[in-house]
């Protein structure tokens, strides 16, 4: 029996960075802990594949571990023998380098002995890795004997709208990537050659760093790799790839940089405050920018969702949804603050309360400040579109709403703590004492996934309970957090 050797998934993993290929199977001791995002993901994939068996009639799956190869393939041999012509998860070993590979679908051309190749993704295009992906599987397939006629993949076409029960016809979109395929058959021979060549050492690797560690993925084993590179340096304020070729000239430390070599534009600013360890403050444009509001203020921030498989219907695969918002008012300067919230509690869409509860809160008057107004905007233009008897007011919020973020975007005031960053993560604890470090739920994405796992009906009541709390407390902060940064702008420019 062959020796297995790499898996595709260790492969495309292998592609990107040797190095990481080695450690994941040398060095368990520095493997990433799942966190919530990773498995989110993992639960995704699942439901993807889950969901694109029922695209085609009468297939059999084969169900064994992930780790019993040889079984897996005996059980494909079987139902091929059993004239079986759509196989789930059907897996092959290449008999000459020993890579291995399971497919989402293999499904015979009907009235010969011929098979496409089809896998699943979650995406709604197909991309450069996902090409390498399935060029690996078509060696092993082949190389196994298979007589292959085409690749296909399977993605997500977002046009898609929901009706009632989710249609796997409609939903997935069949791409014929054959052609891309066929002409990467030699540098996978290749590669696959090198990375077996590269496992087999018992030393790992001497492979540096640069523009690699982040494409197609961040990798797992940068935090490992980067133990040198300072928090702020090369990486922050150039390309990847330029970043690479500086450090490898100068180092990646900024105070080592020639000063004929670094940035310009804003990536300068950021460069010289670092350097000198001073704020920039631009008075006069953050003059202009405070001249503009009228009071009241609507200091107003969203929360969404948008799964891949839509849960309501006339909603699209990764549609933005709006389920909670948070609102703190200042009737006047120096006035005091009012807080008001919604949070959709019920397992049904939650766009139209939403926008009502909206509506009644944020007046017909005074500036909507909200940061980085285009996700907002974007928002609101979508429940426009679905709600027309709104659309109206919606228009008129839009009209009234000033973005915060432009300020620290354009470095009218900027710290050197905010590392090139002008997200409020970066900012709020940059120039206040408060940060989100000690919140549970400390960003977008993380109330995403448990406002997801809401919906679906994964939480118990105790765990519900935790949730609006959670949830509640960290977009409070989003607009509580905008309060205090304009506080910070009004302050800069009484001082002076």
């Amino acid at each position: 029996m062959t020796e297995y050797t790499i898996s595709k998934s260790q492969y495309v993993k292998g592609l990107q960075c040797p190095k990481a290929l080695w450690f994941y199977r040398h060095r368990k001791d520095l493997a990433p802990e799942i966190d919530a995002e990773t498995q989110a993901r993992f639960d995704v994939g699942n439901e993807i594949g889950n969901l694109a068996m029922h695209y085609f009639d009468d297939g059999v799956e084969v169900t064994n571990d992930y780790w019993d190869v040889q079984g897996a393939i005996e059980a494909t041999q079987r139902f091929i023998k059993d004239d079986h012509d759509i196989i789930y998860e059907a897996t092959a070993i290449h008999p000459i380098d020993g890579g291995y590979s399971r497919i989402d679908i293999l499904k015979r051309v009907p009235g010969t002995d011929e098979w496409d190749l089809i896998e699943v993704k979650s995406s709604t295009s197909v991309k450069d890795y996902h090409l390498d992906d399935m060029a690996f599987q078509y060696h092993v397939f082949y190389g196994a004997g298979y007589k292959i006629r085409k690749c296909f993949m399977m993605v997500i076409d977002n046009s898609y709208v929901r009706d009632g029960d989710i249609d796997p016809q409609s939903i997935f979109r069949l791409e014929d990537i054959s052609d891309q395929i066929f002409a990467k058959q030699s540098e996978v021979e290749t590669v696959a050659g090198q990375l077996g060549y590269v496992l087999e050492q018992k030393k790992e690797p001497n492979i540096s760093i640069g523009a690699r560690c982040f494409a197609p993925f961040e990798c797992d084993y940068r935090e490992h790799c980067w133990k040198h590179v300072p928090d702020y340096s090369v990486y922050n304020v150039f390309s990847k790839a330029k970043a690479e070729e500086i450090s490898k000239q100068h180092g990646a430390a900024l105070e080592k940089l020639p000063s004929n070599v670094r940035p310009g534009g804003m990536k300068a600013l950021d460069v010289e405050s670092y350097l000198n360890g001073q704020n920039i403050i631009d008075l006069s444009n953050i003059k202009g920018f405070l001249d503009q509001l009228q009071y009241p203020l609507y200091f107003l921030d969203y929360e969404t969702m948008n799964e891949v498989i839509p849960l309501f219907d006339g909603t699209r695969p990764y549609q933005q949804i709006p389920f909670q918002f948070s609102v703190h008012i200042q009737e006047a300067p120096d006035a005091e603050l009012t807080h008001h919230e919604y949070l959709h509690k019920e397992q049904s869409d939650p766009r139209r309360n939403f926008t009502e509860r909206l509506l009644a809160l944020c007046g017909n008057k005074g500036n909507v400040i909200v940061y980085n107004k285009s996700f907002e905007i974007s928002r609101n233009n979508e429940l426009a579109v679905e709600f027309p008897e709104y659309a109206e007011a919606i228009e008129a919020i839009n009209i009234r709403i000033i973005d915060l973020l432009v300020p620290f975007k354009k470095r009218w005031l900027y710290s050197p703590e905010q590392n090139s960053s002008a997200s409020i993560k970066a900012v709020l604890p940059a120039f206040t004492d408060i940060s989100y470090d000690d919140l549970e739920i400390s960003d977008g994405s993380d109330a995403m996934l448990q406002y997801g796992s809401f919906l679906k009906g994964k939480l118990n009541e105790a765990d519900l309970l935790v949730l609006w709390g959670n949830l509640k407390e960290y977009c409070k902060q989003d607009t509580y957090a905008m309060k205090l940064l304009m506080d910070v702008l009004i302050k800069h420019c009484k001082e002076s």
